[in-house]
């Protein structure tokens, strides 16, 4: 297997860990990969993420009664991708589709 190869199977290994919910240990153990091996990969990804010109943050989302009710759509945006999200959404799922987009931005 080539370096190219590798660094495919590892950066489809993340987004699969990132979408299963389960700490690093439990993951690698599921999965019969050497938690160092993990921790390594995930560094030498990281690293190799281009940086991009609009840095992304999380911010907190306080919401009252009024918007609860109401029937306002959110909007999220994640690279080039945007999720209309409505009052009674999954937060798990929510967090798993950002996730996923994310590992593959």
């Amino acid at each position: 297997m080539n370096r190219s190869d590798l660094k495919n199977e590892w950066e489809h290994r993340m987004a699969n860990f990132m979408t299963s919910g389960q700490s690093a240990s439990k993951w690698c153990t599921a999965n019969d990969i050497s938690i160092h091996q993990f921790w390594y990969w995930k560094k030498r990804l990281k690293a190799t993420q281009e940086p991009t010109s609009d840095s992304s943050k999380w911010l907190a989302l306080e919401m009252n009664d009024s918007i609860e009710n109401s029937k306002s759509k959110l909007v999220v945006k994640v690279g080039q991708a945007s999720l209309e999200v409505e009052h009674g959404f999954d937060p798990k799922l929510l967090g798993d589709v950002i996730r996923t987009l994310q590992s593959l931005c």
